[in-house]
């Protein structure tokens, strides 16, 4: 393993929310990271995007939302997936990141999950070498725990995994609902970050739902 310790978090982040910085805030701090990479995807595998996505401004809009984590220089956001284009597959990043960082050994960059994707990570590609390099830290947000430890148990007995569960106090909120609220003209405080608000009106994103 690195002598750094590395964290992943990845995401769509289409938009960018305040549940999505609690998170990494919380991950940095639970973990004692070094250097956390937060990885805005190209093309989600698993998720669909809107038509008219434009990864940039999601990248922007991820550097606005997290820039208190990255002014302290323990945080960057990356743009390894954005700039690689095509689908954005973990293992491939998970690869890169061994390579950048000099990484040596197994299950050497923790990776933060949300507990639905946590639960599907043997259908990803190649998920042997997923579970091989990444510690995985899964978000619980208290109505799938059974499954979760069901998944947990399966994935350390076939793969040899490595995974913690990391406990925030959960923030009703999702993307897929944010970008309706803005589309519809809603009240979003407390949800965005001002900042990503302003950006979001200046771009004209989401208008159309």
């Amino acid at each position: 393993m690195s002598e750094k310790r590395i964290g992943l978090y990845g995401g769509t982040f289409s938009p960018p929310h305040m549940g999505h910085v609690r998170a990494a805030e919380a991950f940095l701090s639970r973990f004692r990271l070094d250097m956390l990479y937060i990885m805005p995807a190209y093309v989600p595998p698993h998720k669909a995007i809107s038509n008219g996505d434009i990864p940039a401004h999601r990248l922007n809009m991820a550097r606005i939302a997290f820039r208190s984590l990255t002014d302290g220089g323990h945080a960057v956001v990356s743009e390894l997936e954005i700039s690689r284009q095509g689908k954005s597959y973990t293992a491939d990043t998970l690869a890169e990141l061994y390579g950048l960082c000099g990484i040596k050994g197994r299950h050497g960059i923790y990776m933060l999950t949300g507990d639905d994707m946590f639960t599907t990570l043997d259908t990803w590609r190649r998920p042997e070498e997923i579970f091989d390099r990444a510690h995985i830290v899964y978000v619980s947000r208290g109505g799938s725990e059974e499954l979760c430890l069901l998944k947990r148990a399966e994935y350390e007995a076939r793969f040899g995994a490595v995974v913690d569960r990391l406990d925030i106090e959960p923030l009703p909120v999702s993307s897929t609902e944010l970008r309706r609220a803005i589309a519809e003209g809603r009240d979003t405080a407390g949800l965005l970050l001002p900042e990503v608000l302003e950006y979001i009106e200046k771009e004209g994103l989401y208008r159309e739902g």
